[in-house]
């Protein structure tokens, strides 16, 4: 397995949740108990990832199909900014790079309009990402075409974490949500993972 790209997420949340109208309560009838409504809850909860009654996944809150559209999104921009920057050797520096990238729903000069909620989208080592991907032969054209051009398959069982895992069309990539504190562990792997592949 290798990781060709590390990338992070965040959406923001244009719900609010207001409170109630303050007029009279209406007596509630007893439902089930807090226990049984607990182990509801954890049978439909898995980690940060829940399915709700109609079966829609969600990942911290936000539908998965949002996650996955926002990621296409991102790393069609990522990777396609990066034909632009000439190629060089790796410097330390490289593995440490973060780029942050606003993405507002109505679109701006550098990112495309969209139907999701504005998100910002954060591509850690790109330079270094894509030296592994020359590294293994994966052409960036490739790579884009496979993973942007055709919606994302949601794997249905996830692991035990509750990571939601999605899959390529063609079945080349699988892209798996992980938490920071994991990403962070990977991150500092890579320049050991470059001496080694070097």
């Amino acid at each position: 397995m290798f990781i060709l790209s590390c990338l992070f997420l965040q959406i923001s949340d244009a719900t609010q949740i207001t409170g109630g109208s303050g007029g009279p309560k209406t007596p509630q009838t007893p439902g089930p108990s807090s226990a049984d409504k607990k182990k509801a809850d954890k049978e439909r909860k898995i980690g940060h990832r829940r399915v709700d009654e109609e079966g829609q996944v969600t990942y911290k809150k936000i539908q998965t199909t949002q996650i996955m559209g926002s990621i296409q999104l991102g790393i069609g921009h990522s990777v396609g900014s990066l034909a632009s920057k000439p190629e060089r050797d790796l410097l330390m520096k490289d593995f440490m790079e973060l780029e942050t990238v606003f993405f507002p729903k109505e679109g701006s000069n550098t990112t495309p309009a969209h139907h999701y909620s504005d998100f910002k989208f954060k591509t850690y080592a790109p330079t270094a990402f894509r030296y592994f991907r020359d590294l293994f032969g994966i052409q960036p054209d490739d790579y884009l075409l496979s993973l942007c051009s055709e919606p994302l398959r949601e794997l249905s069982n996830p692991g035990a974490s509750g990571s939601v895992f999605y899959l390529t069309h063609d079945d080349n990539f699988i892209i798996k949500t992980v938490q920071y504190k994991e990403a962070e562990f990977l991150l500092k792997l890579l320049p050991g993972y470059f001496m080694v592949m070097k």
